[in-house]
């Protein structure tokens, strides 16, 4: 039994076979509607606790498919119908669903409550999302830079904005997979724990940063719970890290955009950019679907 929590806690061979696996799995569904089953379901017999503490369509919908198509049963719930809602400790949930499914699947907005289920569960636990990290999107989009370009290892990763959850992942892949990674963004909206990275830098002017990039990445500047207020402050600081066309003449000809959306057009990315890079995007959201899959395989191995 292994848990999947954060990328900086797995071996580099283990991630490598992960993202093998999954190059498996999405050859062997070329010919298979959606709702069929592997030629292997995985997950036979399995049940998969899916708990959301934070809203979820890409998550929640390449989980709950996956499952299905491994051959496994989802319970998918919100964290409001659940007594952690009126206090229940996160340890005590974790020992009364360990004897109910056979794995659980956390997005938080709280790391803790992840390592909380994480020390407490008798089943594999995996990051579908924390405040600080979002290793199963990272490796997906790993999964899909390889795919459409090469080897990540040697290449240059800009990202630009608001250093979240998703940077924190991106800056711990660059150090298993051996790839530069640069934030250009307000130096206070950075991401943890750079200290000591030897594939970190910061930039912040954003066309000195992205200069021969191959891949630059974004996400949405804002989270759920900030106001009106807080939203139009955050807006006028990031202003000058939208990603233009204008931005990309700076970068590799060939250089790829990411974007995991939800998408905000002409906030963090212009509506330009969006309709050069959206089957890329596509590619980012399907690849979730493969990739979590073998993850799940990998937890049971």
């Amino acid at each position: 039994m292994k848990n999947f929590i954060d990328i900086q806690e797995i071996s580099l061979s283990q991630l490598r076979n992960i993202l093998e696996d999954s190059a498996c799995l999405k050859n062997f569904r070329t010919k298979l509607l959606k709702g069929e089953l592997d030629t292997e379901p995985a997950l036979s017999g399995r049940i998969v606790a899916l708990l959301f503490k934070k809203p979820s369509t890409r998550t929640r919908f390449s989980f709950d498919v996956g499952i299905t198509q491994m051959g496994g049963k989802s319970i998918s719930i919100s964290s409001n119908e659940m007594q952690l809602s009126n206090a229940e400790q996160m340890t005590d949930t974790a020992q009364v669903l360990s004897q109910y499914v056979d794995m659980i699947v956390l997005r938080t907005d709280n790391h803790h409550d992840l390592l909380d289920l994480t020390e407490n569960s008798a089943v594999p636990v995996i990051n579908g999302l924390s405040n600080f990290s979002h290793p199963c999107q990272v490796l997906a989009d790993i999964f899909t830079f390889e795919e459409l370009v090469g080897s990540i290892k040697g290449k240059k990763v800009v990202w630009l904005g608001d250093g979240n959850n998703v940077c924190n992942s991106y800056l711990q892949a660059a150090e298993k997979f051996d790839f530069e990674f640069v934030y250009s963004g307000p130096k206070a909206f950075g991401p943890d724990n750079v200290k000591g990275s030897l594939h970190y830098g910061y930039e912040k002017d954003p066309e000195n940063a992205v200069d021969s990039a191959d891949l630059l990445v974004t996400d949405t500047w804002f989270s759920m719970h900030q106001t009106e207020m807080e939203r139009s402050k955050r807006a006028t600081l990031m202003e000058d890290y939208c990603i233009t066309e204008g931005l990309l003449r700076s970068t590799k000809s060939e250089c790829l955009v990411f974007h995991c959306m939800p998408i905000y057009r002409d906030k963090e990315i212009s509506t330009q950019v969006v309709e050069r890079f959206f089957k890329v995007f596509l590619s980012q959201a399907e690849n979730r679907l493969h990739v979590q899959k073998s993850i799940m395989k990998w937890c049971f191995s």
